[in-house]
């Protein structure tokens, strides 16, 4: 496994890179070591992702040490570099300032904070939602260039202002002269590529739904995040099982319908056991 470090330097190379860096988000540590089975060069730690695993809106609910809990397990538990969602960083500078530091401790490579006011709205679902003043959201980032430890701890600056896209651009080519790595670059076409003409700086954002990431790239990004699509398809996998179950009163006709699933039950079943016998190999036990 590469250190945080290193993975910080791997990521902030990719972001340079001539290619879009795809990373799915990932709810635990099982799915993260798919994607990265799958070849993905790295994976997102998604606050909407993680509420709607609770069982929450993406409202701010859970606090940072359960966002902290999942980034940890996620960081330690594959080889890739983690875009950590931090919401609005839990409060004001002070906060922002704690969750830096936290947040790089716990091994994540990046980290996006947004404008909205504490707590957040989910205004992805057209739930309105207010923003703090353009001066208060540049100090959060003055303050969490501030307080990183390392260089390579990626910023991200992202603006959840409505209906006024001039606003918007301003605002975050603003976060990047304060010295943010990156801006969030959310929206259509149009959106992404009047942002790209602002700034220089690195633009990650959410895979527009119907853009291929050879677009998504070629508007000006740098980096796709993918929430809940992973989590859709395993929710969906798990209904058609449990339909059948339900139906038939075994699993047996479900599993026999699904070509190489065979595949998946062995990374399932072998999780941690590599491990566990190199660990009874060299020191004894079991």
């Amino acid at each position: 496994m590469r250190s945080a470090a290193e993975r910080r330097q791997a990521f902030r190379t990719m972001l340079n890179g001539a290619d879009l860096v795809v990373a799915p988000s990932c709810p635990d540590p099982l799915t993260a070591r798919l994607v990265e089975r799958m070849g993905f060069p790295a994976i997102h730690a998604s606050g909407s992702v993680f509420h709607r695993t609770m069982g929450y809106a993406d409202a701010g609910v859970l606090t940072m040490h359960e966002m902290l809990d999942r980034i940890w397990a996620l960081a330690d538990g594959c080889d890739l570099p983690v875009i950590a969602d931090a919401d609005t960083g839990f409060g004001n500078v002070v906060n922002v300032v704690r969750t830096i530091r936290e947040y790089e401790r716990a091994g994540a490579c990046a980290i996006h904070i947004e404008d909205q006011v504490t707590p957040k709205r989910p205004t992805h679902q057209g739930v309105e939602g207010e923003t703090i003043s353009r001066k208060e959201m540049v100090n959060k980032i003055r303050a969490a260039v501030d307080a990183r430890s390392d260089p390579n701890f990626i910023i991200i600056a992202r603006s959840e202002v409505k209906g006024d896209p001039k606003e918007v651009v301003e605002r975050l080519a603003e976060c990047v002269e304060a010295g943010a790595d990156a801006a969030w670059a959310g929206g259509d076409e149009k959106a992404v590529r009047a942002l790209r003409a602002a700034t220089p700086a690195a633009l990650v954002g959410v895979l527009p739904r119907g853009a291929t990431a050879k677009q998504y790239k070629e508007w000006g990004a740098n980096c796709g995040v993918i929430p809940g699509a992973l989590q859709t398809a395993a929710l969906h996998a798990q209904k058609l099982l449990l339909e059948e179950l339900k139906r038939t009163g075994t699993t047996a006709g479900y599993f026999a319908g699904i070509p190489g699933i065979e595949e998946m039950q062995q990374f399932y079943s072998r999780q941690g056991n590599d491990e566990l016998e190199a660990i009874e190999k060299r020191f004894g036990g079991g």
